[in-house]
């Protein structure tokens, strides 16, 4: 075979390999990074995330939230800052070890004020540190889990991604009476989700993954309210534990698409 001839086939030869890259290792590769953010005993340098996630379809959620985009940041072991659209308004909720904001803070005080029956959490009531219960040399284990299907390639926002349908393995699924869910994942060339169509008989969503970045940590002022942010309501755990039960009852009762 000449030289010239060579270099012209590894180049093919790579593309098709990288092709065909088993999609278990595709679904490894792209859950890799959010396990280990939670898990106590990893090396990876990682252990910080910021995600932006938007709703292209849902059912059972008002109807303002299509279309609407909510964001995540999150760090090991005890820091997280939601925000998010709740009954037609921006909302930020945020944890930083055992301390606790939201805003607008007058609109969780009447949230929370109009869930009088709610249960009230232990007066000792503390978050705990986000933790897996599954040690790290395991969880290269974890995509076997699950039935992986190679769905070919399709672009999405311009990139070419690789589209995977999965489901739980049948026993795990049986045990955990989640037989008849359904996913779609569509994931980057850097393994990063791009798309999400998930659906079981009663609920059927999609989401675009928007922004999916991992670092060692996040600066210190991403868990202050920003300075326009002024009706800031502090919340102790066992308030934070209580509109977190608000928030699950509240939905059950919002518009449905």
């Amino acid at each position: 075979m000449k030289l010239r001839t060579i270099f012209f086939v590894i180049p093919l030869l790579l593309a098709n390999a990288h092709a065909a890259e088993n999609p278990y290792d595709v679904l490894g590769k792209m859950l890799a990074p959010f396990v280990n953010l939670l898990a106590k005993d990893a090396r990876n340098a990682n252990r910080a995330m910021s995600l932006e996630l938007r709703v292209i379809e849902a059912t059972k959620l008002p109807r303002e939230l299509a279309g609407s985009t909510a964001s995540v940041d999150l760090e090991y072991p005890d820091k997280l800052l939601l925000r998010g659209p709740v009954l037609g308004e921006p909302v930020t909720i945020c944890r930083n070890g055992q301390e606790l904001w939201a805003a607008p803070g007058s609109k969780i005080e009447a949230l929370l004020g109009n869930m009088r029956d709610l249960p009230k959490p232990k007066k000792k009531y503390k978050l705990a540190d986000w933790a897996l219960p599954i040690p790290e040399k395991q969880l290269v284990f974890l995509p076997v889990l699950f039935q992986v299907t190679d769905r070919g390639e399709e672009d999405v926002d311009g990139v070419t991604c690789r589209v995977l349908d999965v489901q739980l393995m049948p026993m795990l699924a049986e045990s955990l009476k989640v037989e008849d869910w359904t996913a779609r994942l569509w994931v980057r060339p850097d393994y990063t989700p791009a798309k999400l169509d998930f659906h079981d008989p009663q609920w059927h969503g999609v989401f675009a993954f928007d922004k999916v970045t991992f670092s060692p940590s996040l600066p210190p002022e991403t868990w202050q309210p920003a300075p326009d942010q002024t009706d800031v309501l502090k919340l102790t755990p066992q308030r934070f534990k209580q509109l977190l039960d608000a928030a699950l009852g509240t939905h059950e009762k919002l518009p449905q698409l």
